[in-house]
């Protein structure tokens, strides 16, 4: 009873974290355009996100740190949405099946490419920082370590599912 209550919390944080995420994307797709109606507006797209010294240097660079950014809350929205998904079809009576097993590794896919995504990140605004002199901002690269936590845990279900296949052919 317990498990199933705390299943049901965590599937209304992934739904709230869903939505947070995507307002997220979205507030800074609208930010970006209208900073180029609004000089100041490149000082804080969203949350105190500041880019107005790479705007005011390069615009090509600043839409492509802008895209970093939207690419980084789009993939974590959709992490969070392939969790409700996850959340929404676990059978507490057999965890281990193949929806579970299909929606954790498209997880850990997922989290590996905004790792990459933020590498790539932290590398342009690093170059930039070298050639324009402006201060880079590095966004955290935490993602490859959850990654490799869920791919373990999908590994464990894969192994579960064999376990729990092998059991129902015996019986």
């Amino acid at each position: 009873m317990k498990t199933k209550r705390i299943l049901k919390i965590m599937h209304v944080l992934a739904w709230v974290a869903f939505i947070g995420l995507s307002i997220k994307a979205g507030a800074i797709i609208v930010s970006y355009f209208l900073s180029f109606g609004n000089e100041n507006a490149g000082k804080d797209l969203y949350e105190g996100i500041n880019y107005f010294a790479y705007k005011q240097n390069n615009t090509t660079h600043y839409s492509i740190l802008v895209m970093y950014r939207v690419l980084q809350f789009s993939v974590q929205a959709y992490v969070a949405f392939l969790v409700i998904k996850l959340l929404s079809n676990l059978n507490i009576q057999k965890p281990f099946n193949n929806n579970a097993l299909k929606w954790m590794q498209r997880i850990t896919y997922c989290l590996i490419t905004l790792w990459a995504i933020v590498v790539i990140h932290n590398i342009h605004v690093g170059v930039l920082e070298a050639s324009t002199g402006v201060k880079a901002t590095l966004l955290s690269s935490e993602f490859v370590y959850i990654a490799g936590i869920v791919y373990v845990f999908s590994l464990l279900f894969k192994r579960g599912l064999e376990l729990q296949s092998e059991n129902d052919l015996t019986i």
